[in-house]
C-alpha cells in the first residue's frame, strides 16, 4: 500500500492541483484571525474551515490520476486498493492542513482576558479535537463527492458546497457541535469542553464514506471487465 500512497502524493504534488484549495484554507483562516480572537475561537474556526477545504483538497485527489492509469493500478492492486491508495493520501495531506492552520491560528490568537478560564494545556486540547473533527469530517466530504460515488464535476461541486454548509450550520452536525465546544467567547468564565462524541461521529462519518466509497470503485471495476 505505501508505494501506491507515494504514487498518489507524486501525482498531487506535481499537478499543483492542490494549490486551489490549500490557498482557499489560507484566505479562510487569515480572514478569521483578524481582531484577536480567543484560542478556543480561533481552532474552531480552524475546523470549520477545515471542511470544504479537506473535502476540496481529498476530491483533487482522487480525480488526479488518468483514467488508463488507474484502470492499470486497479488490475494490477485490485480495484479496493487503488481506491483506498489515495483516500490515504489525501487523508495524509488533509492532515498536514490542519497541522498547519491550527498551530498559525494559536500563534495568532490571544488567552480570554476578564474572565476566569481553563488553563490553556486544556484549550489546545479541546481545540485540537475540534480541529480533528473538522478534518475528518472534510475528508469523509470528499470521498463522497469524488467518482465513482459523484461522477458528474457539476453535482459533486454542488454538493460539496451543499453538504459542507449543512455540516458547518446543522446544530446535529459534529462540526457544528464541536466548534461550539471549544467556543469560549461564548461562555461567562470562557469553559471549554472536550469534543469527543463529535469526534466519535466523525470518525464513524469517515468510517463509512471511505466503505461507500471504496466499493463503489469494486463496483465500478466490475462493470467494466465485464463490458
Amino acid at each position: 500500500m505505501s508505494p501506491l500512497i507515494r504514487y498518489q502524493l507524486a501525482l498531487l504534488l506535481r499537478s499543483q492541483r492542490w494549490l486551489p484549495p490549500v490557498l482557499l484554507f489560507v484566505l479562510l483562516i487569515v480572514l478569521g484571525s483578524f481582531g484577536g480572537q480567543q484560542y478556543g475561537d480561533s481552532l474552531g474556526w480552524c475546523a470549520g474551515m477545515l471542511v470544504p477545504a479537506c473535502a476540496w483538497l481529498t476530491r483533487t485527489v482522487l480525480t488526479g490520476e488518468p483514467e488508463p492509469a488507474r484502470a492499470c493500478v486497479a488490475a494490477a492492486s485490485g480495484p479496493h486498493r487503488a481506491h483506498l491508495a489515495p483516500l490515504t493520501a489525501a487523508l495524509a495531506v488533509n492532515s498536514v492542513l490542519a497541522l498547519a492552520g491550527g498551530v498559525f491560528e494559536w500563534l495568532a490568537s490571544s488567552p480570554p482576558v476578564g474572565v476566569a478560564h481553563p488553563p490553556l494545556a486544556e484549550i489546545a486540547g479541546h481545540g485540537a479535537l475540534s480541529v480533528l473533527v473538522g478534518l475528518l469530517a472534510g475528508t469523509a466530504l470528499g470521498a463522497l463527492c469524488a467518482p465513482p460515488v459523484l461522477r458528474r464535476p457539476a453535482a459533486a461541486v454542488l454538493t460539496l458546497s451543499g453538504a459542507s454548509l449543512a455540516l458547518l450550520v446543522a446544530p446535529v452536525s459534529p462540526v457544528n457541535m464541536a466548534v461550539r465546544d471549544v467556543f469560549t467567547s461564548g461562555s461567562r468564565n470562557a469553559a471549554t469542553t472536550a469534543p469527543l462524541l463529535p469526534l466519535l461521529a466523525a470518525a464513524v462519518l469517515l468510517a463509512l464514506a471511505w466503505t461507500v466509497a471504496v466499493h463503489a470503485a469494486g463496483r465500478a471495476a466490475g462493470r467494466t471487465a465485464g463490458e
